[in-house]
């Protein structure tokens, strides 16, 4: 199953800043198909059942589905994995657009995050360089106006971004 997928996740300790690429199992691929199939066995495997929405050990996971960004029609959409701050149970909202792409692209299938930085940041993945950057220019914004900026700040007219907004 290798052919649809990268092989590898990309993991994110926002309070070290730590940045890993870790080779997955293709043995999971195999048993969990998917973004969310996938995502919810590394919950299972990683997270402690009283784990709440805010604990150390909750998990945040962006995946792309397995065949998301091959030829495959309508195969576009980004899981986010986490525990839910409104129930404290296990959620999944999806996404579509081409984020999910950009990011198997990148060389990724996810992005697992951990712990909570001490200051407003974003992630930029581009290909195989991931950085840490400051973010506190884009607090109080909505998330139009963060892709505009960051469109800009970037100079990357077509980039994919995942903002939180307001609310975050």
């Amino acid at each position: 199953m290798r052919y649809a997928e990268t092989g590898y996740n990309l993991e994110i300790d926002l309070a070290t800043g730590n940045i890993e690429r870790v080779e997955t199992d293709p043995k999971l691929t195999e048993l969990h198909l998917g973004g969310l199939g996938y995502s919810v066995k590394l919950f299972w495997d990683r997270v402690p059942p009283e784990t709440k929405a805010f604990d150390p050990e909750n998990l945040l996971i962006f995946s792309s589905g397995l065949l998301c960004g091959t030829p495959a029609f309508s195969f576009n959409r980004t899981v986010v994995t986490t525990i839910s701050p409104q129930t404290e149970l296990l959620a999944y909202p999806m996404m579509g657009g081409f984020w999910a792409a950009e990011l198997k692209y990148a060389g990724y299938d996810r992005v697992i995050f951990r712990n909570k930085s001490p200051k407003l940041v974003y992630i930029y993945i581009h290909n195989d360089k991931v950085e840490i950057r400051d973010a506190s220019h884009l607090k109080g914004m909505g998330t139009v106006e963060i892709r505009d900026i960051l469109k800009k700040e970037l100079n990357e007219p077509k980039v994919a971004i995942a903002a939180i907004g307001l609310a975050g």
